[in-house]
């Protein structure tokens, strides 16, 4: 909704940012009842697309956030991904990933998602929008005070709030306001990422799947989305390029052509990119919070960028939720960079590891990928399993039991309803908690009172869904699996996105409700 000078000054919470992370954590915020501003310098979203993959976790997020409105975002599920040695020939790569394992993967086209989140916001009545307004000043004296301009007319607004999230990308405002500085994981990396629309008949490739091209001369991401017919390219900006030569209308021409007919192709946008590797040092400033790009910025060769500021978000809000509610205390928001920091660094890593290894072209690994190419012609090197995350351990406290970060194997299960998949995208953005066996009623009615985004759901291992028991019904077809995910123990907690807290035995039902109780500092049952 509109605001005008008599309606309130004082939120609940400031998001400024109304990017994809910006509007998620509105809305998440808004659904708990809190007051919200949400802060955007653009009155209309940006017309061209910048992310384009969501992961099994942000669309299980989106899906709770929008409700049947997430059927309106045309997703298209990626098949698999091939990394290639020539570019002129798309049908033989050396390595694959073949994503039968769920939708683990999803193209999508930013502006469609960004227009269906804002209509949305629209209709919340707990959530005023400030578009076409830019934050001025920020400083915090017991609580957040934003000055903000109204770019059109240059009106200038005092608001106030409790909590103030940055979600206003790279060159954040609110990090620099804040003091807040980052530190550089890697080399940045330049590309010229075109953007395009070209029909299946008149380009190579298969709808949906990504074709990473160890081009020697040019590596190259090429990726035919299937989505509205969209294509995107990324090719590597070499040492020596003349940057304005290679965006000249001509130079495109030359480098979509062996991919898709220059004339049946139309160009939405074309742009060079700096592709960076960087970590806040902090997250939190007092009751201020550094969220997506503000807080973290990496390479696209693991297509998660977007994706770690969404489920990082989550976490945060998660969090703000339960300390707003009265249920946790404050300090409960310094375990938000405490359990995303880590594994976000690794990430970053993760994906400069990837591009140093696709885009290595150097004479020994070019002779090394010709070697495998040509042993293993027509047998692609699986690398499949690497794309199912594995549970990770959370860190409680120093004296966390070594039983408890122990982390989870790849384990397929088959829930009574839906398809087969492995257990860590198994609606992952909900907690669970999954027992060997039936569970009795009453075992867990503590936890039942929690707030729904973070009550566990419960599992139960049985043999057919005739079982009686608590909880929804989970098959493991392989014995060898169960055994590996129980050990000896009965019970198994995970928190959403994946993470162990940890693994209990039959009649330990009590402990097993006082360590969820502990991951999020709230008073014991």
């Amino acid at each position: 909704m509109s605001v005008t000078p008599a309606d309130r000054q004082h939120y609940d919470a400031i998001v400024v940012g109304g990017g994809p992370v910006g509007s998620i954590a509105s809305l998440h915020l808004a659904r708990a009842g809190m007051r919200v501003a949400l802060i955007e310098e653009f009155e209309h979203p940006y017309p061209y697309p910048r992310a384009v993959m969501f992961d099994a976790y942000s669309c299980a997020i989106l899906a709770e956030i929008l409700g049947d409105d997430f059927s309106r975002i045309s997703l298209k599920r990626t098949p698999r991904a091939g990394y290639y040695l020539d570019k002129d020939n798309l049908d033989e790569p050396f390595a694959q990933t073949a994503l039968e394992v769920g939708d683990t993967r999803n193209w999508f086209v930013q502006p469609q998602v960004e227009d269906i989140l804002r209509d949305v916001i629209s209709q919340d009545g707990n959530i005023d929008t400030f578009y076409g307004w830019s934050a001025r000043k920020l400083y915090t004296e017991g609580e957040s005070q934003l000055t903000i301009e109204e770019l059109s007319s240059q009106t200038m607004r005092e608001l106030s709030s409790t909590y103030l999230l940055g979600c206003d990308g790279a060159n954040s405002f609110v990090r620099k306001q804040a003091g807040g500085s980052l530190t550089q994981l890697g080399d940045n990396v330049l590309f010229l990422v075109i953007d395009a629309i070209s029909a299946p008949e008149h380009r190579v490739g298969d709808d949906g799947c990504a074709y990473q091209i160890v081009d020697q001369q040019r590596p190259t991401t090429y990726l035919p989305m299937g989505v509205d017919n969209h294509v995107r390219w990324e090719f590597r900006i070499n040492p020596g390029d003349d940057i304005l030569e290679i965006q000249s209308p001509e130079r495109i021409r030359e480098l979509i052509a062996p991919f898709s007919d220059p004339d049946h192709t139309e160009l939405l946008r074309h742009t060079i990119y700096k592709f960076n590797s960087l970590i806040a040092d902090r997250w939190r400033f007092g009751n201020v919070f550094l969220c997506g790009d503000a807080a973290h910025q990496t390479s696209p060769f693991l297509g998660q960028g977007l994706n770690m500021g969404i489920r990082n978000t989550r976490n945060l809000c998660q969090k703000i939720e339960l300390v707003a509610a009265g249920k946790a205390p404050s300090s409960l928001l310094d375990r938000y960079q405490a359990e995303c920091f880590e594994d976000t660094k690794g990430t970053i890593k993760e994906a400069l590891k990837m591009g140093k290894l696709l885009f290595n072209t150097s004479p020994p690994a070019n002779a090394l990928r010709g070697a495998i190419s040509s042993l293993r012609r027509g047998k692609p090197i699986d690398i499949t399993a690497q794309i199912a995350p594995t549970a990770r351990a959370l860190d409680l406290a120093d004296d966390v039991p070594s039983s408890l970060r122990k982390l989870l194997p790849r384990v397929r299960v088959e829930p009574d309803s839906g398809d087969s998949t492995f257990l860590t995208l198994l609606h992952p953005e909900r907690a669970k908690i999954i027992a060997d066996g039936p569970i009795a009623a009453g075992v867990f009615d503590s936890l039942g009172a929690l707030p729904d985004s973070v009550r566990p759901d419960l599992y139960a291992a049985v043999d057919g869904p005739q079982a009686r028991t608590i909880g929804q019904v989970l098959a493991i077809p392989d014995t060898r699996q169960r055994s590996a995910l129980f050990g000896d123990t009965s019970y198994v907690a995970m928190l959403e996105n994946s993470v162990l807290l940890g693994r209990f035995a039959f009649g330990d039902e009590r402990e097993v409700c006082n360590a969820y109780r502990a991951a999020f500092q709230l008073s014991q049952s």
